[in-house]
């Protein structure tokens, strides 16, 4: 049984005069359960938009998103989003804080307050740990930079243990070498949990780095491929094969077919 499934799926925004402006149409998708699946294309394909609606942020114009069988018309408990905005972090809460509030958010507050004050736990201190925020627990949102509040935002949701993470260019701000390092604990923590994984990159060598399969998204007629990602595991961006692949890549985005 497939994890996550798209059937039929259409989606058109709005405009002027009742038009509509068509992102895709009439697409279907089968995400299985521990694969990591990459939705990669040129700037306003609709990446973003795809995530939202398999996320059930967005309600899709036609068609239909099923969790195990199970109808999405909203965010659902067992996935967790990362958005691009830094902001999404809560402002009165420290970075621990944070991280710990999906669990404890229907606690009643008394509990909530106390668990709070506790010491961090192990899981807690592995996650923040990893993410490089072991020194920042006890810090606020304000006092951290763009690129640490999404480091933040990719901890609180590793934390809460979801069985499946929407990623939306969650990296995109963050240096050349805290880049790698999260690229690093994605694939750590895929490999040790098989979490599946579907995220949103405009960086061909990220994909390739780190999906099993990559959904490629043209401007063109909202057209959708989805194709196997022919790099074997472990992966190194110096591999000549890994370099070719990121070469046929890159030209095909670059062209106007939708032909690989």
């Amino acid at each position: 049984m497939s994890l996550l499934t798209a059937e039929n799926l259409s989606f058109s925004y709005p405009l002027d005069e009742g038009k509509k402006l068509d992102i895709f149409h009439n697409w279907n998708l089968k995400v299985q359960e521990g694969e990591i699946l990459c939705l990669l294309g040129p700037s306003g394909c609709g990446k973003s938009t795809v995530l939202k609606l398999l996320a059930g942020f967005l309600a899709p114009s036609s068609g239909s998103v099923f969790y195990r069988d199970n109808p999405v018309r909203a965010p659902f408990k067992m996935g967790q989003m990362i958005f691009q905005d830094p902001s999404q972090l809560l402002p009165w809460l420290t970075v621990r804080e944070n991280v710990l509030f999906p669990n404890i958010r229907r606690m009643p507050a008394r509990r909530r307050k106390a668990t709070l004050r506790k010491e961090p736990d192990e899981q807690l201190q592995q996650i923040l740990g990893l993410s490089g925020m072991e020194e920042y627990g006890d810090f606020y949102p304000s006092q951290l930079s763009g690129g640490m509040k999404q480091r933040c935002a990719l901890a609180r949701s590793l934390y809460a243990n979801p069985e499946i993470l929407f990623m939306d260019e969650p990296f995109v701000s963050l240096d050349a070498p805290s880049r790698n390092s999260l690229q690093k604990l994605v694939l750590k923590l895929w490999e040790e949990k098989k979490k599946t994984i579907l995220f949103v990159t405009h960086d061909i060598a990220e994909a390739l780095l780190l999906a099993d399969r990559l959904m490629i998204l043209s401007t063109l007629n909202g057209a959708v491929k989805i194709q196997e990602n022919p790099l074997s595991r472990p992966r190194r961006r110096q591999n000549p094969d890994f370099l070719k692949q990121e070469a046929r890549l890159y030209s095909y985005l670059e062209s106007s077919e939708m032909t690989l």
